[in-house]
């Protein structure tokens, strides 16, 4: 009983210390989501410079939460935990991570394009994809702190992102008819490849999330 009873404490402990990796983890992608979401505005006001800043920004975080997950996977290696839940954490943070990577690279494009001015009614929709994402990534931190101790509210939480990825597919399919329009404002077709590679970027950033916060689901309802 009691070696029991030790090993029930040892694998909460682990359980406790990784749930805090992944909170500082995520934690670094919110930042980086946030600038992503200043960078369009900025790129909306034509300053360049605060542009600059909130792209070096995401590059920044996006590098951070690469070391962080390296630890991460580092500890999974230890086995201290079950199987199952081993596996589980490892496609949430891959998920999480990737929320990152296209973060930056549609940050990255999106300074290249720096110079393209485009209608409002166009800005509109970037920076409604962008603050989705941001919501959604808030969301799924919040959803993450709490997934082991309230199960209906990680439950619900996830399927609110779910449903704010759905809004971002909307908002994708109407930017890509604005595609037609793209003559209006420059005659580079490489502008328009790059255009299209950000806003391709920023819809996989939602996938993303959403595909994180159905691993967290399915956690909560397996493990937990």
């Amino acid at each position: 009983m009691g070696r029991i009873r030790i090993s029930g404490f040892l694998r909460k402990r682990a359980e406790d210390e990784m749930q805090q990796k992944m909170v500082n983890h995520l934690a670094r992608i919110q930042i980086g989501t946030k600038a992503l979401l200043r960078s369009v505005i900025a790129w909306r006001n034509k300053k360049l410079i605060e542009l600059d800043k909130e792209v070096g920004i995401v590059g920044a975080e996006e590098n951070a939460a690469d070391h962080l997950l390296a630890e991460i996977w580092l500890e999974l290696t230890k086995g201290t935990l079950k199987t199952k839940l081993r596996s589980n954490i490892l496609t949430f943070v891959k998920r999480v991570d990737e929320i990152a990577n296209y973060s930056k690279r549609a940050a990255e494009n999106i300074l290249i394009l720096h110079k393209l001015e485009l209608p409002d009614h166009i800005f509109d929709v970037i920076e409604k994809v962008c603050e989705l994402i941001n919501i959604a990534t808030d969301k799924l931190a919040e959803a993450l702190l709490i997934y082991r101790k309230d199960i209906q509210r990680t439950v619900d939480l996830t399927t609110e992102i779910s449903f704010l990825e759905h809004q971002v597919d909307g908002l994708y399919s109407r930017l890509k008819n604005h595609y037609f329009e793209y003559y209006k404002y420059s005659d580079n077709f490489a502008g328009l490849v790059i255009f299209d590679h950000a806003m391709k970027d920023l819809e996989k950033a939602a996938n993303s999330a959403e595909d994180a916060s159905d691993v967290l689901r399915s956690i909560v309802i397996t493990e937990v």
